[in-house]
């Protein structure tokens, strides 16, 4: 699986990245998200309710930021597992400075096991979109709302 986009900000970088980095900011953002917790520096856990057609269930989640360089570029490796199967995988994004604010561009990939794995990937990759752009535009009105 994998996925790619590009989303704007009316906000400062710095100010984007550190919504990114926050526990509280990502437990409003994430659609589903019940809980996270950082459990060391840069690693979360958290637990994510999903009700998507074909997939509703508890899912448990690990993040880790990696190769991260404030406020210009991170790395997330993570895992998400549940009764439905797990998605591990990698996204990569970069932060740039606009005449209107931030722009972010990310890439990544995922791996799905168990029986999640019987999806059509075009239909899980078209999921995992959608889930984006609602955290993305859920970010940017918590953005705005600070501003």
């Amino acid at each position: 699986m994998k996925v790619q986009g590009r989303h704007s900000f009316a906000a400062p970088r710095s100010a984007v990245f550190a919504q990114i980095c926050d526990p509280q900011a990502l437990m409003a953002v994430i659609p589903g998200c019940e809980s996270v917790v950082e459990v060391r520096p840069g690693e979360y856990e958290g637990s994510i309710v999903l009700r998507l057609p074909g997939i509703t269930g508890r899912f448990r989640t690990t993040v880790r930021l990696v190769d991260t360089i404030p406020p210009d570029r991170s790395g997330l490796d993570g895992r998400v597992e549940g009764p439905m199967g797990s998605i591990s995988g990698r996204a990569d994004f970069i932060l740039r400075e606009t005449n209107a604010g931030t722009e972010i561009e990310y890439n990544g990939t995922g791996a799905i096991g168990g029986p999640l794995a019987r999806l059509d990937s075009r239909f899980a990759e078209r999921i995992a979109e959608s889930l984006i752009e609602q955290g993305l535009r859920a970010l940017e009105e918590r953005l705005v709302g600070k501003a």
